[in-house]
């Protein structure tokens, strides 16, 4: 016999992506970022961050366990070739200089290829807005809404 949880066709809402000051934050046990965590949660959005995110939020002792802990239960996207070829269109879309604006361009980039709708959480208002306007020129890239922190 099948569980009734089994049963229940898992319904996604979207996306929510964190930054590395979105990660910082949570970890740090923000009350508005564990909030908007929660929130997503239940509305059924996903939380996810690039695989290079927690190299940015790297912690030692409870706070790195904290890390880990949180770690284990977002979905960590790996830094594949889509991942890298997305993050290259982005800065050429954009305009940046691929050099300043790497880790954003594969964040954005990581964020472009998740299930929409798609927010992206960070605090930058110089480059991630740019990238994510260059997102939308993408073939097949959801709109990436940035919600600022």
């Amino acid at each position: 016999m099948v569980s009734k949880r089994l049963k229940i066709k898992a319904k996604s809402e979207g996306t929510l992506v964190l930054d590395a000051q979105g990660l910082s934050l949570h970890v740090d046990s923000d009350e508005g970022m564990r909030a908007r965590i929660e929130v997503a949660q239940q509305s059924g959005r996903r939380v996810a961050l690039s695989a290079l995110t927690p190299l940015a939020v790297r912690r030692t002792g409870e706070a790195d366990k904290r890390l880990q802990f949180l770690l284990s239960r977002f979905d960590v996207k790996p830094v594949n070739d889509a991942v890298t070829d997305a993050a290259a269109k982005l800065l050429d879309a954009s305009g940046l200089d691929g050099h300043e604006c790497l880790v954003d361009a594969l964040v954005v980039a990581t964020a472009a290829l998740c299930t929409p709708p798609v927010l992206l959480v960070t605090p930058d208002k110089s480059h991630i807005p740019a990238l994510c306007k260059a997102a939308e020129e993408l073939p097949g890239s959801p709109k990436v809404k940035i919600v600022n922190v």
